[in-house]
Formats: structure tokens, C-alpha cells, sequence
């Protein structure tokens, strides 16, 4: 699709678009998570606005978002620039940012049960989709996981701020749990071989 009207290939009239040429329109990851979210069974309805979108009706740009939005969540929590960020690696900000002994059962909010259940799916997801061939099924995870990451973190409170004061051990769980997602949207997307950047 492109400018809302399909652009029909066919292999019987000759017509038909390079992945090289695709390439110039859109990102390699734009490309690789639209391609992993059908199954390989189903036609796929490529659209070239959607996928240079940057916003939360981008699928990728959505997924990528969340993950990004937690990096820097956790680089604030631990007081480091992105730069030193990047020379620790984001499980040595995360480390520094939580610390250890974390007391989980100060997560009861319905919005943090929920993304604990979600991550909880991983293990049982990817063997599926191994038996199956069924990469689709990530994205899927990956989208309904930013989605419950967004409304959980518009439900509670991270870090403390100015008239909205979080206790000490409740913003550790919740860092905790900010990248539990945060290491399983890592994983899922280099699954399908797309980036997971640290700041957008």
C-alpha cells in the first residue's frame, strides 16, 4: 500500500517490487517486523506510510518506543548520561538503578500483575513458535507487552517527582519490573533481527 492504494504485485504480468528497492523507502527493521508479523502462510499487505511512521500506529516504531522509554527511565533512576550508558550497557545502568533484594510483593497494582503475566508467556511463546515456524507470533507478544508496559506506566508512579512521592522500595520493584520488560522486548526483537535502541 502506498498513499492508501494497493500496489499490486504479480509474477504473471512481471510487476513486482525489490527488497533492495523496498529498502530505500523504509528501515531494515521496519521491513523485517512487518515480513515476521504475518504468517508465512497468509498474503501480506505491505504499507510503505505505516511502516516510516513514527508514531504509535507503527507497530515497530510502538514496540521500539517502549523499550527505548525504559532505558531511559533507567538511566535517570541510576544518574547516568547516555553516553556513559552506553559504555556500561543497559544491564549495568539497570544493576546500578535497582540494586539487590528486591521485595516483589510490593507489585500489586493490576497493571503490574498483568505484565508479569505477560512475561511469564515468554518461555511457553518461543517453543511454539520454534515447532510451528511461527515468528508472527512474536511481534503479537512484543505489541500486547508494550501495550500493558504504557498502561502500566501511566497507572503507577516510577520515579518520585516534585508533589508525587514514590517510597524508596516501592520505585526498586517498580524498576525492577520496568526492566524485566525491558530484557524481554530485548530478546524478542533480536529474535526476529530487529534493533532495540536505547533512546529514540
Amino acid at each position: 500500500l502506498q498513499d492508501g492504494q494497493p500496489v499490486r504485485m504479480s509474477k504473471r504480468s512481471g510487476k513486482a517490487i525489490a527488497l533492495h528497492d523496498l529498502l530505500d523507502e523504509v528501515s531494515v527493521d521496519a521491513a523485517r517486523y512487518f515480513f515476521n508479523s504475518r504468517s508465512a502462510t497468509s498474503p501480506v499487505d505491505f504499507d510503505l506510510d505505516l511502516a516510516v511512521r513514527e508514531d504509535s500506529e507503527n507497530p515497530v516504531y510502538y514496540v521500539q518506543y517502549a523499550h527505548a522509554r525504559i532505558c531511559s527511565i533507567l538511566r535517570k533512576a541510576a544518574g547516568v548520561t547516555p553516553e556513559q550508558a552506553a559504555e556500561m550497557g543497559m544491564d549495568a545502568v539497570a544493576a546500578k538503578a535497582i540494586g539487590e533484594n528486591v521485595d516483589y510483593a510490593l507489585l500489586t497494582d493490576p497493571t503490574e500483575l498483568a505484565l508479569s503475566r505477560k512475561i511469564s508467556e515468554l518461555e511457553d511463546l518461543i517453543a511454539s513458535c520454534a515447532r510451528d515456524r511461527a515468528p508472527f507470533r512474536l511481534t503479537h507478544f512484543a505489541e500486547e507487552l508494550a501495550a500493558g508496559f504504557h498502561s502500566f506506566y501511566q497507572a503507577c508512579q516510577v520515579l518520585p517527582s516534585e508533589g508525587r512521592p514514590v517510597e524508596p522500595e516501592v520505585t526498586r520493584a517498580r524498576l525492577a519490573a520496568c526492566d524485566a520488560v525491558r530484557s524481554v522486548l530485548d530478546l524478542v526483537l533480536s529474535l526476529i533481527g530487529v534493533s532495540a535502541p536505547t533512546k529514540m
